[in-house]
């Protein structure tokens, strides 16, 4: 019997930290962070050090990576990094979600406002509001990622920066 055998999968979501905004002739998508956000993402990996993740899947924006880095180094797992996750609406990240490798039973998706706040709402039937770098745990009762539906899930925590301390 495989872990993925027992019917449950945990997705944690992640909303990028503060990006900077003073460079307004800057693509979106090359946007970095600014001070706040690069000190909400240490906050960020310092909470998640020691979880097991079994993979990172991770918008190709440059804040999102950004925001990526310290957590993917303190957790030790491989990241994805796909443009999908930046340019998808809601049914491209469900899809996205569906697709992920059924051995990975602990996953963390780093993306983008509305997208992360869109697919808690659908997997859990619950809204919470994702502010910059806040993190949502939801726990899926499926055995396979394909699995998922709206409703299939619970939202078991939401922890934001100011959370963290900061």
């Amino acid at each position: 019997m495989h872990l993925y055998d027992v019917g449950i999968k945990t997705l944690h979501v992640l909303r990028h930290a503060k990006s900077d905004w003073s460079e307004p002739a800057l693509a979106d998508h090359d946007r970095p962070l600014n001070k706040r956000g690069k000190r909400a993402r240490k906050l960020v990996a310092q909470h998640v050090k020691g979880w097991p993740v079994d993979l990172v899947v991770c918008s190709t924006a440059v804040r999102a990576r950004a925001t990526a880095e310290p957590i993917v180094e303190v957790l030790g797992c491989p990241v994805h990094h796909t443009r999908a996750i930046y340019e998808e609406g809601l049914n491209g990240l469900v899809d996205l979600i569906r697709g992920l490798p059924d051995e990975a039973t602990t996953v963390l998706i780093v993306g983008h406002n509305p997208g992360m706040e869109r697919v808690t709402s659908v997997l859990t039937g619950t809204h919470v509001p994702y502010p910059t770098a806040a993190l949502g745990t939801i726990l899926l009762s499926v055995p396979r990622w394909q699995d998922i539906k709206a409703g299939s899930g619970s939202l078991d925590a939401l922890v934001t920066p100011a959370d963290l301390g900061g």
